[in-house]
């Protein structure tokens, strides 16, 4: 996969994405800024490599709708709750990108997409930050790369704190 941080622009996108479908990518992330579903479009009518759109845009799920729409989702939309509109746009996306039979990837390092991971059926893959050079894993992927669910009920407090005895039992537990 490759992720472009909407970092070119369609002629960039196109040409890059050339190469990406030369070399097999199992699919093309954002690559422009998705204020123009139009662009999307013209880039997915150009490369092979399949699209993975509606990141950042505007609109949660009423917006991955149009990308879907106009053919530019080729590989799926993003969902994830901090971008989507929450825990019910991003399960809204995640179940209009079915309906298209495409895939809703998770998008996010948060308890709430961790449960979301979990929540649908169309996700394969979960996006998690990298912030540094030095590549760190995030503690709730383990060594194989997976996510698992979590183990105690709701969604919890982040470990990270120290918030005393008595909001332990809400803290979140590690797999």
């Amino acid at each position: 996969m490759y992720d472009g941080s909407a970092g070119f622009d369609l002629p960039d996108a196109i040409r890059l994405g050339r190469s990406l479908s030369e070399a097999d990518y199992l699919w093309y992330e954002e690559p422009i800024r998705e204020f123009s579903i139009s662009a999307y479009q013209r880039l997915a009518e150009t490369v092979d490599v399949p699209l993975l759109v509606a990141e950042t845009s505007d609109g949660a799920h009423m917006n991955a709708a149009d990308f879907i729409r106009s053919g530019a989702a080729t590989f799926g939309v993003r969902a994830g709750t901090t971008l989507r509109g929450g825990i019910t746009g991003a399960m809204r996306t995640a179940h209009l990108a079915d309906a298209y039979r495409l895939r809703a990837e998770v998008h996010g390092s948060d308890i709430p997409n961790h449960h979301l991971c979990m929540a649908i059926s169309n996700t394969t893959y979960y996006e998690s930050l990298v912030t540094s050079v030095n590549v760190v894993r995030e503690r709730h992927v383990d060594a194989q790369g997976l996510v698992h669910a979590p183990v105690g009920p709701g969604i919890a407090l982040p470990l990270d704190f120290d918030y005393g005895d008595e909001l332990l039992p809400y803290v979140e537990q590690p797999y």
